[in-house]
């Protein structure tokens, strides 16, 4: 359990800092009645004041919830709106006082019974599928060690029963028409049989390699924005993680970065001392400095684990102003750098830049010559569709090869050595039986798809999973009849504050 703990503790830390931004914005934005009566006030719902402090407990059981693996009711509250975890707290907020308020005003009260009889059902708290006190217990634990308690476990099994009692009520007459469940079916399980016609990129560059007229006519029309990329080196000192078999344990992890941490934090301050030097500085702490070669922003060298968190400092933070660094976190922990050298991009001579664009040049032209070769097997073959010959009959006048695809669905997808089976899976899935796809890029050319036929589907398969099938578009409809009731319960609660 410190483990879950320790995984959920930057998002509770963001709650907090949700918390103490509302909370300056309120206090401080002229708002307040002389008398302060306004001052520790977050918003309004249903005409009534809610506090700082009503905001705040409510804010703390959003990672908890999560914790407690009630999926369904956090991602409930938190809603499809929600762009980023700072919404996504306000929503959970906000939602929660509208779950409560309505399920009182329905009667929908969960009782203690069906409360007890929930905890002891979550997976967390349980061993095989029993329900075990000392899970609880140590849970129980964990949360008391940043000042939660039961009551919170409780209050949020108790939200989740009233989003469950209410979404029965508000999609009470929500159900799967039998066409639905057939259609459902068919789209899964129906087999399909298809037959692909592959253009290889390779087939063609060979006739698509360019002259040095060519290439000399391109360089006077792009020398203007042909340069070379500005490189850089800097000095480095590493403070990473040191190579182990095996893993170190999650706690033991953290503890090593954090005592990582602290001594880049060192080096870092210490260059910022009057006239310090970067060698200086590394033998004072006993840090071995290093140097990289020149590189490019997109290509981190080896000599920094191939770190983009440290080619991006290096390009974006440093200037021969301010050289130093700031510490730089990376997974394997942390890097102070300076900047050594810097080589300034430059207009590049038609020798420089032969190479690349000698590269761009063939590569449009085979794109262009693909695209020519399948829009022209393509009309071919439907003209003869057209007029009533077969596929194979077709192909093979427009000198083409098909390739069989073994019968397929979405629940039975192409083997994996089936070249480009999961894009045909892909294009065929809303295709009608004879018909021919346009053309589709793949990462060696492009392909024509034709899906030759749709199988009858196993019916006694069909009578199986049907009330199964039925179920689960009954829920999807429940659930999305009961997020457009809550959407205008919000409306109806006249929430004001924060970012309504």
């Amino acid at each position: 359990m410190v483990n879950l703990m320790r995984k959920y503790q930057q998002s509770l830390l963001l709650v907090v800092t949700v918390i103490v931004i509302i909370s300056f914005v309120w206090l401080y934005n002229g708002q307040r009645d002389v008398g302060g009566a306004k001052a520790d006030r977050v918003g309004v719902i249903y005409g009534r004041p809610v506090t700082i402090a009503q905001f705040s407990r409510e804010a703390r059981k959003f990672e908890i919830c999560r914790a407690l693996g009630l999926g369904e009711l956090w991602m409930t509250l938190i809603g499809a709106d929600a762009r980023d975890e700072n919404q996504a707290v306000e929503n959970y907020v906000w939602n929660s006082f509208v779950l409560r308020h309505e399920a009182a005003a329905m009667g929908v009260e969960p009782s203690d019974e069906e409360v007890i009889e929930a905890i002891q059902q979550i997976p967390l708290f349980q061993n095989n599928g029993v329900y075990n006190s000392d899970k609880y217990r140590d849970f129980i634990q964990r949360l008391a060690s940043r000042g939660f308690t039961d009551q919170q476990i409780e209050e949020l099994v108790r939200d989740d029963l009233r989003a469950k009692k209410l979404k029965r009520l508000v999609g009470s007459t929500m159900g799967a028409a039998p066409s639905e469940v057939r259609n459902l079916f068919e789209k899964r399980n129906q087999k399909i049989e298809a037959s692909v016609i592959r253009f290889k990129r390779a087939d063609l560059e060979a006739t698509a390699e360019p002259s040095d007229e060519d290439l000399k006519k391109l360089y006077e029309e792009r020398k203007e924005n042909l340069k070379s990329d500005e490189k850089r080196r800097v000095k480095f000192a590493a403070f990473l993680l040191e190579k182990t078999e095996k893993p170190l344990e999650p706690k033991a992890r953290v503890d090593a970065l954090s005592k990582l941490g602290d001594q880049a934090q060192e080096f870092a301050l210490a260059l910022t001392e009057k006239d310090a030097k970067f060698e200086d500085a590394a033998k004072k702490l006993g840090v071995t400095p290093k140097e990289t070669p020149e590189f490019t922003a997109l290509t981190p060298p080896d000599e920094l684990g191939n770190s983009r968190e440290a080619a991006a400092a290096t390009f974006e933070k440093l200037s021969i102003d301010q050289p130093n660094s700031d510490v730089i976190s990376t997974p394997n922990g942390y890097y102070v750098l300076q900047l050594s050298g810097l080589a300034e991009s430059k207009p590049l001579t038609f020798e420089e830049a032969k190479a690349t664009l000698a590269s761009q040049l063939k590569d449009d032209r085979t794109k262009e010559a693909l695209s020519l070769k399948t829009s022209e097997v393509r009309t071919k073959l439907q003209t003869a569709l057209k007029s009533g010959k077969s596929f194979e009959d077709a192909a093979k006048e427009a000198g083409v090869q098909p390739e069989k695809i073994p019968a397929f669905s979405p629940m039975e997808p192409p083997k994996p050595e089936v070249a480009d089976g999961r894009l045909v899976l892909g294009q065929t899935f809303e295709m009608n039986e004879g018909q021919l796809s346009g053309s589709v890029d793949t990462a060696t050319g492009t392909l024509l798809i034709h899906l030759d036929k749709r199988l009858p589907v196993d019916e006694q398969k069909f009578e199986t999973e049907k009330k199964m099938l039925a179920e689960n578009i009954g829920r999807g409809k429940r659930d999305a009849a009961f997020e457009l009731w809550l959407k205008d319960r919000c409306s109806a609660a006249k929430r004001e504050g924060a970012r309504s």
